[in-house]
């Protein structure tokens, strides 16, 4: 992904437009409650995992399964999220094989928990990178990894200020950096960036 520009994600910024928010309603209003409960909290325990888990997984087609229990270095880890700091592949393989061993569910609690530094991942984001969407990749850490980079990258770009501020003004709400970059992606997944 080191080979995407700046301009190649900057010229798809049309699509937000596209962003209804009357049939988004629910996405909309869950998101601040969302990123609001962890904003509160100054520490990460067993108890916001759980209910973290649970509602991100109210943006998911599937239902939650617990896959490990360890939940205690979980915590540890999803405290360093907090603190906005970013995690290590092995960190994130870890929290991964919790949390239904879904990274697109793992990416969107490390989104909720820590919004300015981790991009939800999920099929359409992949297949908009990547020109494919198949399970083995969008459950690739390192892919996802290179993904946060670029996306860390337009983020600094100062040409990428008044894109986000422009779609903060269309939809009405605030949202992160990284939120805006993502739904770019998102919404442009039927014209892949690479084929």
């Amino acid at each position: 992904m080191d080979n995407i520009t700046f301009e190649q994600i900057a010229g798809r910024a049309d699509c937000l437009r596209k962003i209804d928010r009357e049939n988004n309603f629910s996405f909309i209003k869950s998101y601040f409650h969302f990123v609001g409960y962890f904003s509160k909290r100054d520490e990460i325990t067993e108890h916001d995992l759980v209910i973290g888990a649970n509602f991100t997984y109210g943006w998911m087609p599937t239902i939650l399964n617990f896959k490990s229990r360890d939940f205690e270095l979980s915590v540890e880890i999803l405290n360093k999220v907090k603190n906005d700091l970013r995690i290590t592949s092995d960190e994130i393989k870890h929290l991964k094989q919790l949390i239904n061993n879904s990274l697109v569910g793992v990416s969107k609690l490390l989104h909720f928990l820590s919004p300015f530094v981790y991009a939800m991942w999920d099929s359409r984001v992949c297949k908009f990178l990547t020109g494919k969407s198949y399970k083995q990749k969008v459950e690739n850490i390192n892919l996802f990894l290179s993904y946060l980079n670029l996306c860390a990258r337009i983020v600094e770009d100062p040409r990428f200020a008044p894109i986000h501020e422009d779609h903060i003004r269309r939809i009405g709400y605030e949202i992160s950096p990284m939120r805006t970059i993502e739904q770019i992606m998102f919404l442009s997944s039927d014209k892949p960036i690479v084929t």
